[in-house]
């Protein structure tokens, strides 16, 4: 999955999908900060049954779900913070019992605990981010977002500008990446390898890579600017929507949930 997580809306009819993008982005909210409270085995349990049920009721295929754990977990600069707060937890946590001793290092049970937290809550994340993107469109997230923030027109701040930004940028992200992968295959044929040597030598091997990709960008934000002025957009007019967003009772039911369970794992 080279792809972001944004360019990866499987359109279908479910539960998931149906329910209001505000909705969701709350419960999503509220979600990430539970995985973050929570600290023991019975609040962990409490959200993986949560989150099952919510592939459940999406379709999600769980391939996919195991398939963009790994995917995410393999790129280099979300490993680098992993190992990192890993290894600062074999280093310094000194709680518990002394469980393996190696060349004068000790690694006591509070550190591996510490690496299965970090591990738990970067599984939790990634798969309820996975199944909120398959299941909300771009145009579905920034509608929300217009609509929730819809207030903070009336003070002066561009919220629809804001919206349309946000809606474009997401439709972008797909394109970008999929550019990145042609450039730096290209720069492999060629004979670069990305893999070899150490952090400053790989972040220079990229140099190369962000000059095309920003005259690519560029080029493409210049047609896609010609393209909404010749259909006569304009940031001063009342816009339209196809889809009206509207609560439902399984909307209203989502937000209970989600509140319920944020406060049992707080309390």
């Amino acid at each position: 999955m080279n792809s972001s997580l944004i360019s990866k809306y499987i359109p279908l009819n479910t539960i998931i999908h149906n329910l209001d993008p505000r909705a969701k982005i709350f419960f999503v909210i509220l979600y990430l900060i539970d995985v973050f409270i929570a600290y023991n085995v019975l609040e962990f349990s409490i959200l993986f049954l949560m989150l099952i049920m919510i592939v459940i009721l999406s379709k999600t295929s769980p391939a996919f779900l195991i398939n963009s754990v790994k995917a995410i977990s393999k790129q280099q600069s979300n490993m680098q913070v992993i190992n990192l707060s890993s290894n600062a937890k074999f280093v310094f946590n000194k709680k518990g019992e002394v469980l393996l001793e190696v060349l004068g290092w000790k690694i006591y049970s509070g550190a591996l605990f510490g690496i299965a937290l970090i591990t738990v809550r970067f599984i939790l994340v990634v798969m309820i981010m996975v199944v909120f993107m398959a299941t909300t469109s771009p145009t579905e997230i920034t509608n929300a977002i217009e609509k929730s923030l819809g207030f903070l027109q009336k003070v002066g701040i561009p919220i629809s500008t804001f919206a349309l930004v946000l809606s474009i940028s997401l439709r972008f992200i797909p394109t970008i990446l999929e550019e990145t992968n042609r450039i730096i295959n290209a720069q492999v044929s060629r004979g670069s390898d990305f893999n070899e040597g150490n952090l400053a030598q790989k972040v220079r091997k990229f140099i190369p890579i962000l000059i095309p990709l920003f005259i690519a960008t560029l080029k493409r934000a210049d047609e896609l600017a010609t393209a909404m002025e010749v259909r006569g957009y304009s940031t001063t007019g009342i816009r339209s929507k196809y889809k009206v967003l509207k609560y439902s009772n399984l909307d209203y039911l989502s937000y209970i949930l989600i509140i319920v369970i944020t406060i049992l794992i707080i309390l």
